[in-house]
């Protein structure tokens, strides 16, 4: 998230996505299933394979990401989307994905 913040504040391309983006994908599922968070089903533009995010357990209908992958990024971690992002989200409004803003 900080090299995001860094690279998004110097206006350099690559924010919230780059070479890392991969593994910082795995650690939001991680720690998204840990908390217990809203389940979400990301159609991500650049995997052929969704990605599940948030709760396991079934008890809760998933909400639907459908963008790409540096968006859902500063989704999760609270940063400003720019004007102009074309992405579709389902079933859960954007500070209810924000991991750092509240703690279930």
């Amino acid at each position: 998230m900080h090299a995001g913040d860094v690279r998004d504040t110097l206006g350099e391309p690559g924010a919230y996505g780059g070479e890392r983006l991969g593994s910082a994908l795995t650690l939001l599922g991680l720690v998204t299933r840990q908390r217990g968070r809203q389940p979400l089903h990301a159609d991500l533009d650049d995997r052929d394979d969704p990605l599940r995010l948030g709760d396991v357990s079934g008890e809760r209908t998933p909400a639907r990401y459908i963008g790409d992958a540096p968006t859902l990024v500063r989704l999760y971690s609270g940063r400003p989307v720019p004007d102009g992002t074309v992405y579709e989200l389902a079933g859960a409004e954007p500070a209810e994905l924000n991991i750092f803003g509240s703690w279930p």
